[in-house]
């Protein structure tokens, strides 16, 4: 091809960077943060090939969030007690932020402005300032804060307190408890509803699923028959409900309009996490035993693909794109 003078060999280099650069951030992309592998598996969902590993500089690594504009990923370092923030740029960590003992989820605000961890080995909540990536307030809560959540519409968080048996209501306004719901027994992952009025409560040593409303604070439903239930999902339409079983090896599917199980799929050993793509078409789920990563058909309910060794001890998961 013969090139025109008034264009240099230097910009059409830049050009090409410039479109292999934008193809990468758009490919659809899972990250899984491995807990005793002290890395983060970057993984193609297209494709299912990882396409790298980021290194921490900690064990323990637990809880992920990624920022709305997909710029920036956070993770829990357990054992060092910090959040981890990561460039999606560069698939590097450029900051380290300090928060309560035992950093174990986090939750991103609609609006990116603000990260809320839950920290079980302090029963406290951190709360960190997105732009300026500190701390601006330390919240007290019930006893082994586990799963967290913020309500769709941004004023409120939820905290499953693991022992206590209950769940710290806060406000995004103030960073204070305003209110503690009674749940049952061993509340463990929460997730919100699309129509922002419920949450689901998985309650691990109940073996069952509460549907509480936030209006009322109460629980409005129970959904039985779950194995120590310890994370769950809903599709974006809200028709489905995924719930990770972390002693049955299994994942379930919930019809959330008659509340009853329709599907057992079989993931590999203690499932930790679930996250559904934003077409509501997959589920993934990563196996922390099975040191893989289940990919499953949300239409058909039946597994796709797994993949083997995403990491070792694969614990959370979060997607983008």
């Amino acid at each position: 091809m013969r090139i025109p003078k008034s264009i240099s060999v230097f910009s059409i280099r830049v050009c090409l960077s410039i479109t292999a650069v934008c193809a990468a951030s758009a490919q659809p992309i899972a990250y899984v943060s491995n807990m005793m592998g002290n890395n983060i598996s970057v993984v193609n969902r297209s494709t299912n090939v990882i396409l790298t590993s980021i290194q921490i500089n900690a064990a323990g690594l637990a809880g992920l969030a990624i920022t709305p504009d997909g710029s920036h990923l956070y993770v829990c370092e357990q054992t060092k007690n910090n959040v981890g923030v990561i460039s999606t740029a560069t698939n590097t960590v450029v900051n380290t932020i300090a928060v309560g003992k035992g950093p174990v989820q986090i939750a991103i605000t609609p609006n990116g402005a603000t990260a809320y961890v839950s920290n079980q080995n302090a029963n406290t909540v951190s709360v960190i300032n997105i732009a300026t990536q500190s701390v601006i307030a330390t919240i007290p809560v019930g006893t082994k804060p586990i799963g967290i959540a913020v309500t769709r519409d941004g004023s409120r968080v939820l905290v499953a307190n693991l022992t206590s048996n209950n769940i710290s209501v806060i406000s995004t306004s103030s960073n204070t408890v305003t209110a503690t719901w009674t749940a049952l027994a061993g509340p463990n992952g929460i997730a919100m509803a699309p129509g922002g009025n419920l949450a689901y409560v998985a309650n691990q040593y109940a073996n069952s699923v509460s549907v509480f409303n936030l209006s009322s604070g109460t629980i409005q439903s129970t959904i039985p028959g779950f194995v120590a239930p310890n994370t769950l999902a809903v599709t974006p339409n809200g028709s489905q409900l995924y719930v990770t079983n972390a002693n049955g090896g299994s994942v379930y599917a919930v019809n959330t309009s008659t509340l009853q199980i329709t599907a057992r799929i079989t993931t590999g050993l203690l499932p930790s996490s679930v996250a559904i793509s934003s077409d509501g078409a997959t589920a993934y789920v990563p196996n922390a035993y099975g040191y893989s990563l289940s990919e499953i058909n949300t239409a058909t309910n039946t597994m796709m693909f797994s993949l083997p060794k995403v990491g070792i001890y694969p614990f959370s998961i979060v997607l983008y794109h």
